[in-house]
């Protein structure tokens, strides 16, 4: 994938499991992963990990992991005239956060991918609905 590529977001099918090889149970497997311009997402078998690489230096990085039975929904929202990205929204329990208002709720993983991969994003849909929602 090329500096324009990540730049632009453009997502790559397969990431770098350095952030969360070392979490794994000795028989989890991974179904499919996704790296982003710096944060990735990666689905096992025993549930998602979210990777937030933060900072300037990115030597902050934030590794989640939400086990498959706290995924409640998912929801694609397609693009649109102005903004050209596909929003992907992963309903889960536990991931806490405190809106402005100083209410606490529980907010979805989120994340966006160009329209030129909707075929991907669809695929994490599918993915998704297979292995923690359908099964």
């Amino acid at each position: 994938m090329g500096l324009y590529d990540k730049l632009t977001g453009k997502a790559s099918v397969g990431t770098d499991l350095k952030y969360v090889q070392e979490y794994f149970f000795d028989d989890e497997q991974v179904i499919a992963s996704y790296q982003f311009i710096r944060d990735s997402i990666v689905l096992t078998n025993y549930g998602i990990y979210t990777v937030d690489v933060q900072g300037v230096t990115g030597k902050k990085v934030e590794v989640k992991f939400f086990p498959k039975k706290v995924v409640k929904t998912v929801s694609y929202e397609t693009a649109g005239s102005f903004d050209l990205d596909v929003d992907i929204k992963i309903g889960v329990e536990g991931n806490t956060t405190i809106a402005s208002s100083g209410a606490a709720y529980s907010a979805p993983i989120s994340f966006k991918v160009p329209s030129s991969q909707a075929s991907q994003a669809k695929e994490i849909i599918d993915l998704v609905k297979r292995h923690y929602l359908c099964s």
